[in-house]
């Protein structure tokens, strides 16, 4: 895990000098994101394979006088097993509920960066168990439509997983008037 978060590390170079003025965008804008979910323990079973998929979608709102926004992200990880000793596949899965925030570097320009934290609730095992989740992130969005995200979703007794994404954004545009 450690070389993944020195490799997010590495992208902050990209923030260049200090802030310029700041470009006046849309105030909503929606994504929708797929990627891998790699894990950091065997948190399911002994049994139960490390990697797995993600999908998530999330409602942001711009805030005018500061770049920051604000927003709420829905997350469902997947993790598909096959159980050759009883004949069958099996899946774990668990679903996130959370109120992210992140503030953005160079926000409206052609390739913007942004760091952030995502504050929640993770259910398992058929969402019969609930536990508080904390998700720092970071991420690259290029041309304000296609948004890569990595993020390490962490909590006490929970999961610990590293998820990184590719999504689609709807909206947040850099305003023309």
């Amino acid at each position: 895990m450690r070389k993944y978060l020195l490799f997010l590390l590495t992208l902050f170079p990209l923030l260049g000098s200090a802030q310029q003025q700041e470009v006046e965008v849309q105030r909503i804008e929606w994504s929708m994101n797929f990627g891998a979910s790699l894990f950091k323990d065997k948190f399911f079973d002994a049994s139960a394979p490390r990697d797995g998929y993600v999908l998530d979608t999330e409602l942001r709102y711009n805030l005018r006088q500061v770049p920051v926004d604000v927003g709420l992200m829905l997350n469902y990880d997947m993790r598909i097993m096959d159980d050759y000793a009883y004949d069958r596949v099996d899946w774990y899965d668990s679903n996130t509920f959370m109120a992210v925030s992140d503030y953005n570097f160079r926000r409206g320009r052609g390739v913007s960066c942004f760091i952030g934290l995502g504050v929640g609730v993770t259910s398992y095992y058929r969402w019969d168990t609930h536990k508080f989740t904390v998700m720092p992130r970071v991420g690259v969005e290029f041309f304000n439509f296609l948004r890569m995200t990595a993020a390490y979703q962490m909590g006490m007794g929970s999961k610990q997983n590293l998820n990184v994404t590719l999504g689609l954004v709807i909206g947040g545009y850099r305003k023309r008037w």
